[in-house]
This record gives structure tokens, C-alpha cells and sequence, in this order.
């Protein structure tokens, strides 16, 4: 179905009477009282934007429009309405099982319509641990019901579900099954809600999401079916942890080096993130103690170098440091702009400790992603730099250190030298003579 042809209605009154779900956060949002009034002036605003050329209509809200609390009757009935006035050829609505019955179905039979129903997995035990708050047999009435009623079934599935030890095998189960009872399904990538319940199985390290290879290769053997629609991302994902569970970061140790919200930023930059396009060339740059890290004397001063340089947009900056690789663009997100590493706490089995954990970091990153040149400035003696020296000697690329080790002898113990004038002028030498090649 082309975009022309069909029209989107966000359902946003009351909430899901369940919202237990755990993997659900779009269910807790309180929507506007659930009133006829309220509803239906809703479904005007909405139909003004409906012309002859819309020709389906889906409702989308994280709930149920057969449920009165949350879409009253009396709307439900203008919605059928409007739909016979617009001559709308289809309408498709989300539903959980326990309000699909032949009542609530007899506002439509005069309309071609499909029901959605997240299933999620066809597993008693696993939609009793997820919350789901109904059965397999449960979704099974609920179909016939709805085929009964001449209407269509169309149900998510999760390609990925928690608590499950297989999830391959998991999958294949719930897509056998459910092609059974629907028309058509939709096979989803789950992500992390911020607000889901589910977030502390991913902040633990305990579940997280595939990647477009896994997801792909799991869902390969359906892509040819016309009744199965394959959905990577249903919303544009990043890590976002919820502000009660962000906790303090400080303390050059151990635990601040493999912190668990450290490790699913840096599994995102390596299997979720793609570089800007333009950004061709990779600078990578120590850390600061001042957050964000453009705001520091030392970052501040190289940029003033580099920034009005023709080939600036080209460089993508990339800062090494103790929660990892952390690319320019996500300076200021949490925890990259929230954490403390004092250099003097450092002790030499710790140091080692940095350099092995930091090193595979970047190899994982520079295995992902491919620039055309690399270069550096750091310190020669800097833990960041040694890691990256070896995580580019064993992947045979070329590092080009912007840093000129001939004035190194020559700072003072007091003097930060990489934004001394001559270095960084020898900076600004090489880079220049790296970029025109």
C-alpha cells in the first residue's frame, strides 16, 4: 500500500488497562479523558486530513480501541461512520484479546476491518513471565472470534523475546503457529523503553537487541512470505537509561571501566551506529576532565585550530576514555558527560587492565566501521594511545599520530602540551599534509 493511501490515527486517550507488559512503555502514558466528546473531536481533527485518495486507515495506541475506558462506544460507532462517509476500504485497529467479542465487533460489520493483537510469542510460560496477562488459548478465541465476525487477524510477534534459551527455535514455534490464526503477522526487533520494565534486563547485561544481521538471518526464511512483514526498528533507538537509575561514575577502578552502562553504549557504537556519511576520516582524541568534553581548555583549543579548516566536516572526532570509544556527536549524553576518572588514582595493574579492556573497544569499533584515514593525537605515553597503537597494528591499519614526539622532551612537568603552540601548530602540519594526499 502506497503512502498516498493511507492515513494514521494516533489513539490518545486514556491508557492500556493492562500496562503491565514488560517490555511496554508506550502502555503507562495517560492519554486525555476518555470521554465521547474528547474522542470524537480527536477523530474530526483526524479526518479532515482524509481525502479521496485514503483509502486505509490505521489507528495505532498502545492499548486497545475495543476498550471503553480507553475508546468509548459511542466513538467507536462515529469512527465506523466516518469511515462509511470517507468510503475508507479498510480499517485496521490494535486489541487485546479480552475486549474482542462479537458486541464489540458489531460496530464494524459493516466495514472491511483487521484487528491487531500482540502475541508476542506462542509460549504460556514466556507471556506469563513477560506479563502479558493472557494465554495462547486466550488469543486463539479471540481470532475466531474476529474471523467470525468477517474480520481479519493481524498479529505481532517478537522475534526476540526475554527469557527465552532459544530464540530461534522460539520464533520458527510462534510463526508456525501464528500463521494459523492470522491473515497476516508482523515479525519485530524489540527494543528497550526507557520507562518498560524491561530496561533493567538490558541495563544488567542480561537480554538486548539484534542487530540488523541477526534480525535479518533469523527472519530470512519469511521475507518471500506475503503475509509476513519484517520491522527492525520500530522506533530509532539509542541507549537511554531512566534518570532513577543513573547513579554516580566516579573513581579511576575497575568497576568504573566495565560499568554495564558503559558496555551497552559501546555493543551500540559497534552493531547499531553508523558514522555521518561525509565524515570519511577518523580523528581519534584523549578525553578531558571538564564534560562535555568540547567544553574543556584542551579541546577547545584544538578545535579553534581545525574547525575552520576546508576539509573539518570530513574528520570524524572520536574520544577515547574509560567508558570507551565515544564519537563527537554523543559527548554530552549520559553517562559520557557525567563521569570521573582521576589519572592519579591509576595504579600499573589497572593501567594494564585499561589498555586490554580499552583495545578490544576499539577494535570492535574499527572492525565495524571503515574510514578511508585514521589519525590521532595523544600523548606517547597515554594508556588511550597505546591502546589504539595496538588495536590498529592488529588489524593492519595505518595510524597516523598527529603528535610531533620531537617536542615531547621539551614540555614542562605543569604544561599540558598537546595544546602547547608549537605542537599543536606540528598538529595542524600534518593533518593538513594527511587531508590533501
Amino acid at each position: 500500500m502506497s503512502s498516498e493511501t493511507s492515513k494514521t490515527f494516533i489513539l490518545k486517550s486514556g491508557k492500556c488497562s493492562w500496562s503491565n507488559c514488560i517490555y511496554c512503555g508506550y502502555g503507562k502514558i495517560e492519554g486525555f479523558e476518555a470521554n465521547t466528546e474528547n474522542v470524537n473531536r480527536d477523530l474530526d481533527g483526524f479526518f479532515k486530513i482524509v481525502d479521496s485518495t485514503t483509502q486505509t486507515i490505521k489507528i495505532f495506541g498502545s492499548g486497545s480501541l475495543l476498550d471503553e475506558k480507553q475508546f468509548p462506544k459511542e466513538s467507536r460507532d462515529y469512527l465506523a461512520q466516518l469511515c462509511k462517509t470517507h468510503k475508507i476500504k479498510t480499517l485496521l485497529f490494535e486489541s487485546r484479546p479480552e475486549f474482542i467479542t462479537d458486541d464489540s465487533l458489531k460496530t464494524f460489520k459493516d466495514i472491511t476491518y483487521t484487528v491487531a493483537i500482540g502475541l508476542e510469542v506462542a509460549d504460556n510460560d514466556t507471556l506469563k513471565q513477560i506479563k502479558k496477562g493472557f494465554t495462547i488459548t486466550q488469543y486463539e478465541k479471540a481470532t475466531e472470534t474476529i474471523h467470525n465476525n468477517n474480520g481479519k487477524v493481524r498479529t505481532y510477534l517478537l522475534v526476540n523475546p526475554p527469557y527465552v534459551k532459544d530464540i530461534q527455535a522460539s520464533l520458527d514455534t510462534s510463526v508456525d503457529f501464528a500463521l494459523k490464526h492470522s491473515d497476516s503477522i508482523v515479525l519485530i526487533n524489540l527494543y528497550p523503553h526507557s520507562s518498560a520494565e524491561m530496561i533493567k534486563l538490558y541495563l544488567d547485561l542480561k537480554w538486548k537487541p539484534l542487530d540488523i544481521k541477526q534480525f535479518e538471518n533469523m527472519t530470512d526464511k519469511w521475507k518471500t512470505n506475503k503475509k509476513v512483514e519484517l520491522d527492525f526498528e520500530t522506533f530509532t533507538f539509542t541507549p537511554r537509561i531512566p534518570e532513577k537509575l543513573k547513579c554516580e561514575l566516579k573513581g579511576a577502578n575497575e568497576k568504573n571501566l566495565t560499568h554495564p552502562y558503559y558496555e551497552i553504549w559501546q555493543d551500540y557504537f559497534q552493531r547499531f551506529y553508523t558514522p555521518p556519511k561525509i565524515k570519511d576520516t577518523i580523528l581519534f582524541l584523549p578525553c578531558a576532565f571538564r564534560k562535555p568534553y568540547s567544553q574543556s581548555r584542551t579541546h577547545k583549543d584544538i578545535l579553534k585550530r581545525i574547525q575552520n579548516m576546508h576539509f573539518y566536516a570530513r574528520l570524524h572526532q572520536v574520544m577515547i576514555s574509560n567508558p570507551g570509544i565515544i564519537p563527537r556527536e554523543f559527548e554530552s549524553k549520559y553517562p559520557f558527560a557525567h563521569y570521573d576518572w582521576p589519572e592519579w588514582q591509576e595504579t600499573a595493574d589497572l593501567k594494564k587492565i585499561y589498555i586490554e579492556i580499552t583495545q578490544k573497544r576499539i577494535e570492535n569499533y574499527l572492525k565495524a566501521h571503515k574510514y578511508k584515514k585514521y589519525l590521532c593525537y595523544f600523548k606517547p605515553e597515554s594508556e588511550s594511545y597505546i591502546a589504539l597503537k595496538n588495536a590498529c597494528k592488529k588489524l593492519d591499519i595505518n595510524l597516523v599520530q598527529l603528535f610531533d614526539k620531537t617536542l615531547y622532551e621539551e614540555k614542562m612537568p605543569e604544561t599540558n602540551i598537546l595544546i602547547e603552540r608549537r605542537t599543536l601548530d606540528a598538529m595542524v602540519t600534518l593533518l593538513k599534509k594527511e587531508m590533501t594526499k
